[in-house]
């Protein structure tokens, strides 16, 4: 479980990267938070709809200027479906976690 920990850390870092690099400054931090806390914390925000969860969460609207899908929402996408398969992987998921990766993937393959 440690090495599964250290790789949803690094993902999420990676994702408040992206985050930064895109315009969604308000949405890193907690990310960034999450991944330097202790493993319970951690564990309670993957498993969050702050994340993963509807309208608000940082897979509904990061990267989403004006309800605009760019290039920056692709790649805060592409780190969301990465962060989001580790997750499975661990065994650590909101119930939307799946969907959400899912239709990310669909996303991409489509090229929308």
């Amino acid at each position: 479980m440690p090495q599964d920990r250290h790789g949803l850390r690094e993902h999420l870092m990676r994702l408040a990267d992206v985050l930064e690099k895109h315009g969604d400054k308000s949405l890193a931090p907690a990310a960034r938070t999450a991944a330097a806390a202790a493993d319970e914390e951690l564990d309670a925000f993957l498993v969050s709809n702050d994340l993963w969860g509807g309208s608000g969460s940082i897979a509904d609207q990061a990267g989403m200027p004006d309800g605009k899908r760019t290039a920056g929402t692709r790649e805060i996408e592409a780190a969301l479906i990465q962060l989001g398969r580790q997750q499975m992987r661990a065994g650590k998921v909101n119930p939307r976690t799946a969907g959400w990766v899912a239709a990310f993937e669909k996303w991409a393959a489509s090229g929308i």
